[in-house]
């Protein structure tokens, strides 16, 4: 298949407006150097395609990264979901979701990721300046459906952000419980998808709690 090179970014950029090549109003922070390209069959160390596919996105990726639209952010309770689907051709690198994003464009990018793997299991890291901080190492769940490298696999990820912590479930089970003490999930939100990742994310859902949560 020819690759159809866009532009080259150096860790962030804001992505393009054309007519079906990466979404209008996105942009992303790779982990490293890469070239934009329309599509691709497979990963690459340097390339990164990221398009609008409706329903979703579809995302395959050289270095791992962050992907957001900066119009949107979260704060307070809300929940935030997302189907994902795992291609075969694919690392069993991690992915998932980002939030407390702040200063995304910038040096001193920081967010939290929480995030699953192809082997069953997952994880949640701050990063600030790009240097990672583990708030929950990695630990298997028996919620996430392993890939086999053979089918495409589905996870249903979803984010639940209260005052005292963080509970991240996969296929409506528990999956960790982060207690928020000291640590703030209020800003942009996206993807966090590792290097080498063929994945199509169908859905990316924010609700806001306006209610009171129970004990507060």
């Amino acid at each position: 298949m020819r690759l159809l090179a866009l532009a080259v970014v150096l860790g962030t950029c804001v992505a393009p407006t054309l007519e079906g090549q990466a979404p209008p109003g996105w942009a992303w922070q790779t982990d490293g150097p890469v070239q934009l390209t329309a599509t691709t069959d497979r990963p690459t160390d340097s390339l990164l395609a990221f398009v609008r596919m409706p329903p979703g996105w579809h995302m395959t990726m050289g270095p791992g990264g962050v992907l957001f639209d900066p119009r949107y952010f979260a704060e307070g309770s809300y929940t935030l979901e997302s189907q994902y689907f795992h291609f075969p051709n694919s690392s069993a690198a991690e992915y998932g979701l980002m939030v407390g994003g702040r200063d995304l464009a910038g040096g001193g990018a920081r967010y939290v990721a929480f995030v699953a793997r192809g082997d069953g299991s997952v994880a949640a890291w701050e990063r600030v300046g790009g240097t990672d901080r583990m708030l929950a190492e990695w630990r298997r769940a028996d919620a996430v459906r392993a890939t086999d490298g053979k089918e495409v696999v589905g996870n249903l990820l979803r984010l639940t952000v209260s005052p005292k912590e963080a509970v991240f479930k996969v296929n409506g089970l528990d999956a960790l419980i982060l207690p928020l003490e000291g640590l703030s999930l209020d800003g942009q939100f996206g993807f966090r998808v590792g290097r080498g990742m063929n994945l199509h994310a169908s859905t990316l859902t924010v609700t806001q709690r306006l209610a009171p949560v129970r004990g507060q």
